[in-house]
């Protein structure tokens, strides 16, 4: 009976264990988008979220299967598209609309829910804008990348 209970222990704890191991694989799922793959696919339905933009109606974009969700804001229309990570190592991708084809729109604001991270805190390089926190002295490891997609239209990388 013993040797019966032992072995009951030792399979209630290995399931246990496979339990855990599938929830957390799920809390770190990855759908983070590149550039090329958001790009590519931005050019392939360009008419259907343009149409979208231009009629504030969402729900056929939003039925694409790379477009998670959209978000109307004051100055943009955010089009998130996945990302990876937990905790203090997240990633978010997306592309933005913004009608005075500001690439920085996503900052102009002072309430940004992107910390204190205003327009003026970005650099222009040769593929767009970015921010790195590791190179305003406050020790961080934030990183935001902005680069154009087509007039209007900026694809986004936000680590955090």
């Amino acid at each position: 009976m013993g040797t019966k209970l032992a072995s009951i222990k030792r399979l209630l704890c290995i399931v246990l264990i496979i339990c855990n191991i599938v929830i957390l694989s799920g809390c770190m799922g990855n759908d983070e988008k590149s550039f090329d793959s958001i790009n590519k696919r931005f050019l392939q339905d360009f008419s259907a979220i343009d149409a979208a933009v231009n009629s504030e109606q969402y729900d056929d974009v939003t039925s694409l299967s790379w477009i998670k969700s959209v978000d109307e804001n004051d100055g943009y229309v955010d089009f998130y598209c996945g990302g990876s990570g937990m905790g203090s190592q997240t990633n978010y991708t997306g592309f933005f609309f913004t009608p005075d084809d500001d690439p920085l729109a996503m900052w102009r604001k002072n309430d940004s829910i992107h910390y204190v991270i205003t327009a003026a805190d970005f650099v222009e390089t040769a593929d767009g804008w970015e921010y790195r926190e590791s190179d305003h002295d406050s020790g961080g490891d934030n990183v935001f990348i902005v680069r154009r997609l087509a007039p209007c239209y900026y694809y986004y990388y936000l680590h955090y």
